[in-house]
């Protein structure tokens, strides 16, 4: 494709506005803020870039040379598998493309309120979805079977971040119905991502979200709504409310990994990292303790899938910054087998010790309160579970492991 030059562009309402360039210059890749910008703009990610009109480029690594609140608008493992089948039909190899040919993907369409031009059109069409029809498509395309529904799901919002697959749909409470939510939706139906299982995941993964979502909730974590589609066949989708938009108006949405420079995937990242940017970034001190309690959550419900992709922070159009809401909150193991986020340098095997040393430096007053509070909550995992159709098998599994993390508080 050999893109040399994008236009950035960001829209929180009907107009957008033209917020700078990235243009590849030789083996750099600089990006530009406009003028008009910063006249009347915000920063849109104070760790990493300078507020003027000097031409500005960062190291190679982590983001192949973007800054990182570009990066965030590239899609993860299950996009980036839909645009590898999408270029092989016109005998494309996805390693020929570039840094910025890869955000011609993202378009207009990624999380957040960043816009890319040129972009590869998609379809911006409101159509009804059946969930398990998509969810046999996906499944023919994670098993490597040739599929004519390539260019389909993508064009339907396949492409969110995150290694599951997932799409962007428009939900209506009222009627309980589901269209394609790529585009503004008609009135009555709200902005939503639903989530598919991978092949090696268990049949009641979503079961096992929602669950872990109601003990966020009691905990006093902040999370978008979130709720299981039940499908005729009998299958059940996770789906969340997306928190980036108002409307069908948008917010900036910048990742922790965006903001701090950090490789998800090989991470140093510390909790304590977390808890002094959400204060620093939001001026806010209980966003401080929002973070302590997620660190505290994350720690005793065994999430250890906590890289640095999953926090993150929104800006309005006001330039105001906030602690987004929490997201993929489940029983999980990372590929080390411990937490991709450290807990007061302890990756491994984090407790009550690591958490009050955190809330020590940060000056987290209610620690041993909300410590208790949350492992009362996760002590009752299994009445979670059942009223949230996990399987007894799952239960078990998961009961075991949380009784293991609880014998260090």
């Amino acid at each position: 494709m050999g893109t040399t030059k994008l236009n950035v562009y960001i829209q929180f309402s009907e107009l957008e506005e033209l917020v700078g360039q990235i243009v590849i210059d030789g083996r750099k890749i600089l990006f530009k803020y406009s003028d008009a910008y910063l006249k009347s703009g915000t920063n849109l990610s104070p760790n990493q870039l300078a507020f003027n009109d000097t031409p500005q480029t960062t190291e190679e690594k982590p983001f192949n040379g973007l800054f990182g609140v570009f990066a965030d608008s590239l899609p993860d493992a299950w996009g980036y598998l839909l645009i590898k089948k999408r270029l092989s039909a016109d005998r494309i190899a996805i390693e020929s493309l570039n840094a910025l040919d890869h955000l011609t993907f993202a378009g207009k369409n990624g999380l957040g309120a960043l816009q890319y031009k040129p972009s590869v059109e998609s379809d911006q069409q409101t159509i009804e979805i059946n969930l398990d029809k998509l969810n046999n498509n996906i499944s023919d395309v994670l098993r490597g079977e040739s599929s004519v529904v390539i260019d389909q799901l993508f064009r339907r919002g396949g492409s969110p971040g995150g290694a599951r697959p997932k799409i962007y749909a428009g939900y209506n409470p009222q009627t309980d119905s589901l269209i394609s939510g790529i585009a503004n939706l008609p009135e009555g139906y709200e902005h939503w991502i639903i989530k598919f299982a991978a092949n090696e995941d268990s049949k009641d993964i979503a079961n096992i979200e929602l669950a872990y979502y109601k003990m966020a909730l009691d905990s006093g974590i902040e999370m978008s709504e979130c709720r299981v589609f039940n499908s005729e066949s009998g299958n059940s989708y996770f789906g969340t409310k997306r928190f980036d938009r108002v409307g069908n108006n948008k917010l900036h949405m910048l990742s922790a990994a965006g903001l701090l420079h950090d490789d998800y995937e090989h991470s140093t990242l510390d909790y304590g990292n977390l808890i002094f940017q959400a204060k620093k970034l939001t001026n806010n001190a209980q966003a401080a303790e929002q973070m302590f309690r997620r660190t505290v959550f994350n720690i005793l419900a065994h999430n250890r899938d906590d890289h640095s992709k999953n926090f993150a922070f929104l800006m309005n159009a006001k330039g105001i910054w906030s602690l987004a809401p929490a997201y993929d909150l489940t029983f999980s193991s990372s590929s080390q087998g411990y937490h991709s986020t450290a807990c007061a340098k302890n990756y491994v095997d984090p407790g009550k010790e690591e958490l009050l040393e955190l809330a020590n430096i940060f000056s987290i007053n209610k620690a041993k309160v909300i410590i208790d509070k949350i492992k009362n909550i996760i002590d009752n995992w299994r009445m979670y579970a059942e009223s949230s159709g996990v399987s007894n098998i799952s239960i078990k599994t998961i009961e075991t492991s949380l009784k293991n993390i609880r014998s260090r508080f």
